[in-house]
């Protein structure tokens, strides 16, 4: 996949900012969560709290309601609080059509809720390492395998 095929509005915004690291997002991710020997969940629901990672059975499990109305510096302060806030680069997957991406941190951090809108409120995002695990499921929590507060 190109840049030129991009169609997702925040991708097409920051086009000269990403990395595509891949064709497709769900085959990205697969092969990431069975690497890592991530607990899945396995079955598909309409529930808008569903994960696709099941967080029960993660070592370390954080939760953040992120659409409480006026908080979006306040969680943008606890990103730039975190561990994640070390970290260079994130890997975002979108939705089916698109590529995983690869971005800066610091971008994500100052942006969050525009990244998080674009995906539709349903995504897993990486640190380049691999090492910090998040996913955003459809109820507008965040969840994640370190603290963010």
């Amino acid at each position: 996949m190109n840049k030129e095929d991009i169609k997702n509005w925040k991708l097409e915004e920051i086009i000269d900012d990403i990395v595509i690291i891949d064709e497709l997002s769900q085959d990205y991710v697969g092969r990431i969560l069975d690497e890592l020997n991530v607990p899945t969940t396995n079955h598909v629901t309409t529930n808008r709290a569903f994960t696709e990672i099941d967080w029960q059975k993660m070592d370390n499990y954080f939760k953040l309601f992120l659409d409480n109305e006026g908080e979006e510096e306040l969680n943008e302060r606890a990103f730039r609080n975190s561990i994640l806030s070390k970290k260079e680069k994130l890997i975002i997957i979108y939705g089916w059509n698109e590529p995983p991406v690869k971005i800066s941190t610091k971008k994500f951090i100052s942006d969050w809720e525009d990244f998080m809108a674009s995906t539709q409120w349903e995504t897993i995002i990486f640190s380049e390492d691999l090492e910090l695990i998040m996913e955003v499921s459809r109820d507008y929590h965040l969840h994640s395998n370190f603290k963010i507060r």
